[in-house]
């Protein structure tokens, strides 16, 4: 059993749809999830759900939110912008943190890129014992007009998004990041190349952290039951390091 809250906040301006999720014992813990690029709070094939789920029922509350220009966030996706996301998740865990809470960032894809960004914020330096990165872009290559639409599965974006992406500067990030980090991959992503994912490993194995590669997995969704290695496996790496 757990109970859940749903809500909209104005974060910088804009309404930002978000759903709290505390188990009855509430342990003040909480996983904050942040969805990826034309993503939303529920996560591909509902991984953000179901992983939640599993959480709840060990204690841990959960925030899932859609980003500014996102799901049922206020804002337009054309003018999507990854400063914005970046400044949500720093905002939403200073929040908890000033409640009381220990915070844990997690993200999938771009979620995860801002996710890692966010975690070496001046404002949140040392406040942020752990972070999960799932399929992470580092973005160290962007070749498009930034000032240019550009359009994916239906959404028009401006370049502008993967220039900042790429300014954000994901491995200087990562270098500054003191906390412990878990990083997964699916060993045949269709976004992010092989040699860009072991670059990324090889940093993370440099840094004494954990990583898995799913064998024969895309960037999103997995195969259901494999999914449900990567949640225990979380779990697990939760109940170490947010304790």
């Amino acid at each position: 059993m757990h109970n859940s809250t749903i809500f909209f906040e104005k974060i910088n301006g804009k309404r930002i749809f978000q759903i709290l999720s505390e188990p009855d014992i509430n342990t003040k813990k909480i996983i904050i999830m942040s969805h990826g690029f034309r993503g939303s709070s529920i996560g591909p094939a509902r991984t953000f759900v179901d992983f939640e789920d599993i959480l709840i029922k060990n204690e841990y509350s959960v925030l899932r939110f859609d980003q500014p220009n996102s799901g049922n966030s206020e804002g337009n996706f054309i003018n999507l912008s990854f400063n914005q996301w970046v400044e949500t998740i720093v905002y939403l865990a200073k929040k908890y943190l000033d409640l009381g809470y220990k915070v844990s960032l997690f993200g999938q894809s771009m979620g995860a890129t801002a996710t890692m960004i966010a975690a070496s914020n001046i404002d949140l330096k040392d406040k942020i014992p752990c972070i999960i990165l799932w399929v992470p872009d580092p973005k160290t290559i962007f070749n498009n007009d930034p000032n240019k639409i550009y359009e994916e599965a239906g959404q028009k974006y401006m370049g502008s998004f993967w220039q900042e992406a790429r300014n954000a500067n994901f491995y200087h990030a990562l270098g500054h990041y003191k906390g412990k980090i878990h990083l997964v991959y699916g060993e045949k992503d269709r976004y992010i190349s092989k040699d860009l994912r072991n670059s990324l490993i090889s940093k993370i194995k440099e840094k004494g952290q954990q990583y898995m590669v799913l064998d024969g997995q895309n960037h999103s969704p997995w195969e259901f039951n494999i999914a449900q290695k990567v949640y225990r496996k979380e779990l697990e790496f939760l109940d170490n390091y947010l304790s």
